[in-house]
């Protein structure tokens, strides 16, 4: 008999800013465990951003990955498929933190990166004998040959691009309210060098990004990785910490094969919260040459930027609008700090009870689930939401994108993406306070 698997990755909430956005990145993780799904299986794959689930799909076995801000939706499809008889399996990084919460809307789970384990999975399902739980508490080794993902199931013209890739896995900074460490471990896993170049040429789109948290984790290894990716004529963008600004040889490099944008984890102009979180290597006061140094090369950056940490005050929003503005930044993703499961800040806040809420449809890093130190979570709502609107005006836009020799292409639709999102998340959220307002017959 021949068993169809359908793989499936939840919606985004209605409420959540990444549930506006019109251009997407398709699941990596999902198509990979597709990519190493023995041929006898038939395979389907569907991510809820970009169509509709059919509930009467033909499919023997649902395998849906769980990210914390989409779980309530994936609980939802686990047990609208489990009524219809269908088996579900459920993993991913919030399974792997609450198995025992998953449990309940899943006929088994897999608790850690789920390569190596998800063989004895189809095993015991083809027997009619799938275990509840999955335990997996080895890493990857990457240095064998890696899976290639099953990129030929996503829809056509719904992604920003298909081509996403990894080199790279792990990260060594354990930073307080990042959960990578706790999936993915504190040491960097690399893929040979030949087997990556050979599936990055082998990519249908001309812009790549490579998810790798940091693609600089091995200097030496991304020198050499740079060398072989000259002459493709890719685009790429990734994410590296600021100190790639101090090494002029291997930013030429970079620019030389192709880099056109680099996502780096500023998170806090502060230098207090800065060590609280572990980041001790980001220094404000050298923020703004590294800056202007990557930009020179031609490569444009996306900064990323948290709220709400126990070190801000209420200068911190100006402070961030004149900083983003200032140095021209092309892009950049302000978020609400968020007590992850998994991660050092949640078990810090849940020793202080400042966190406010377990609803996870909130856990999406625009909306206050915590009590900050310094301020109401209504002022810091506000706050933030002011701010991404502001730094989202037109003029906002055009100063910081249309410049000579700078990556105006890939980075101006980004912008008028990022401003519509705001725009449609901050609508919605005024309808719902008009909706649940109570009238004077209801007083």
């Amino acid at each position: 008999m021949r068993h169809k698997i359908l793989f499936i990755f939840p919606k985004w909430p209605t409420k959540a800013l990444w549930g506006y956005l019109q251009y997407k990145f398709p699941p990596l993780g999902l198509l990979t465990i597709a990519g190493i799904t023995p041929p006898e299986y038939e395979v389907e794959f569907l991510d809820e951003n970009t169509g509709t689930i059919d509930f009467d799909n033909d499919a023997d076995l649902i395998a849906i990955s769980v990210m914390t801000p989409l779980a309530v939706r994936a609980y939802e499809i686990g047990d609208l498929f489990r009524a219809r008889g269908k088996k579900v399996v459920m993993g991913g990084i919030h399974v792997s933190c609450y198995p025992e919460e998953a449990e309940h809307h899943s006929n088994a789970v897999v608790v850690g990166e789920a390569e190596n384990i998800w063989p004895k999975v189809l095993e015991d399902f083809a027997r009619g004998r799938l275990q509840k739980r999955y335990t997996e508490t080895s890493l990857i080794d990457m240095s064998q040959d890696y899976p290639l993902p099953r990129r030929d199931l996503l829809a056509k013209r719904r992604y920003l691009t298909r081509s996403t890739i990894q080199m790279v896995r792990g990260c060594p900074f354990d930073c307080e309210f990042c959960s990578v460490t706790a999936f993915s471990g504190r040491r960097f896993r690399h893929r040979p060098i030949d087997h990556f170049i050979e599936e990055y040429n082998n990519l249908p789109d001309r812009f790549v990004f490579i998810v790798d948290d940091n693609i600089l984790s091995n200097r030496r290894l991304a020198s050499e990785l740079f060398d072989r990716m000259r002459g493709t004529r890719k685009w790429w963008g990734s994410q590296v910490t600021i100190s790639i600004a101090d090494n002029s040889t291997i930013l030429k490099k970079m620019a030389a094969c192709g880099c056109k944008s680099l996502f780096i984890g500023f998170e806090s102009l502060n230098q207090e919260n800065l060590a609280q979180m572990g980041k001790k290597f980001v220094r404000p006061s050298k923020n703004m040459d590294r800056i202007k140094r990557i930009q020179d090369h031609g490569i444009g950056i996306l900064g990323s930027f948290i709220v709400g940490l126990d070190n801000d005050k209420t200068s911190v929003f100006d402070d961030l609008y004149e900083f983003i503005i200032g140095t021209r930044l092309e892009a950049f993703l302000i978020s609400v700090l968020t007590p992850f499961p998994g991660t050092h800040l949640t078990r810090r806040m849940e020793q202080e009870g400042r966190i406010l809420t377990k609803d996870w449809q909130q856990y999406d890093m625009s909306t206050v689930v915590h009590q900050p130190r310094n301020f109401s979570p209504e002022f810091l709502q506000e706050s933030y939401d002011e701010l991404n609107v502001s730094l989202y005006s037109l003029s906002s836009i055009a100063r910081r994108t249309i410049k000579p020799r700078k990556n105006t292409l890939i980075f101006l639709p980004q912008n008028f993406g990022f401003r519509k999102a705001w725009h449609r998340l901050l609508a919605a959220r005024a309808d719902e306070r008009e909706t649940t307002v109570p009238t004077r017959e209801h007083t």
